[in-house]
């Protein structure tokens, strides 16, 4: 039986020793015995949750765990498949439900043609907001389609939107976790890579402005090394709008180096704009 897990498990690891992040979205095993779980819990019983699991060869394909500190009780999302176990899918839910210090249970076993697809959780939230996935190759399509129907007003559309989600992200965290300016920029920044947009340092930062370095950014990975000139627009103009925030005055933003024109990483030179 061929056997494959969505989303697949990469061995590459990138740059800064960082591996990929999958998160539970989709499983295809043809043949396989398919179900997903949604179990809400006192954190205690967390252990006795996984080793029922084990014990009756139920194998965890994806999932998460997240705690209620005020509440002290997890939620559990995981799929499963159970073509080792002569155990009932069904039964399992009510095996579940039996052990001490578990409040919830929900089943699902909608499988088509043997991939199941997450129905149970929704909407995604990552850092406590709402968010959505989109793949970095159709959003590549999206910026083709862009330059096709309106050529360099693209560009300055990507740009003015890139501006506008900057300044919102930067009054979000200051505002959420009551910090300093400086701070902010880091978080922002360090929140890049949690989010999938890429891994970005700091290189530079001073009263006159920044370097920032932006490895496999998604906006340009799907055209490596296969442009002339930089390309990115709605990163760089993002970066404007925070550091903007930051200096309390209009900065320009160059891309001095990018990964579409063959470079090692995307490279930001952030100068405050003179008045």
């Amino acid at each position: 039986m061929q056997r494959k897990v969505f989303l697949e498990k990469s061995d590459e690891i990138l740059d800064g020793g960082r591996l990929p992040k999958d998160i539970l979205c989709k499983a295809y095993l043809p043949q396989a015995r398919l179900g997903e779980l949604y179990i809400r819990a006192k954190r205690t019983c967390l252990k006795n949750i996984v080793e029922l699991l084990h014990n009756k060869n139920i194998i965890e394909l994806s999932g998460f765990v997240n705690l209620d500190l005020e509440k002290d009780e997890i939620i559990k999302g995981v799929l499963v498949d159970a073509s080792k176990s002569n155990e009932d899918l069904t039964a399992l839910s009510e095996d579940i439900k039996s052990i001490k210090g578990v409040l919830e249970v929900k089943f699902s076993s909608n499988v088509l043609n043997g991939l199941i697809i997450d129905e149970l959780f929704f909407p995604l939230m990552v850092g406590g907001e709402r968010s959505f996935t989109l793949r970095v190759e159709s959003f590549g399509a999206i910026l083709k389609r862009l330059y096709e129907k309106f050529g360099t007003g693209a560009a300055v559309i990507l740009y003015e939107m890139g501006i506008g989600m900057g300044e919102s992200k930067f009054k979000s965290v200051v505002s959420k976790y009551h910090v300093d300016k400086q701070t902010a920029v880091k978080i922002i920044l360090a929140e890049r890579s949690a989010k999938g947009w890429c891994i970005a340092r700091i290189e530079e930062l001073n009263n006159k402005g920044a370097i920032v370095s932006a490895s496999e950014l998604f906006e340009c990975s799907p055209f490596r090394d296969n442009q002339d000139k930089p390309i990115s627009q709605l990163f760089r103009g993002y970066l404007a709008g925070i550091f903007q925030q930051l200096y309390g005055r209009n900065v320009s933003v160059t891309e001095s180096e990018c990964i579409a024109k063959g470079d090692k990483a995307c490279r930001f030179i952030i100068q405050i704009a003179k008045q």
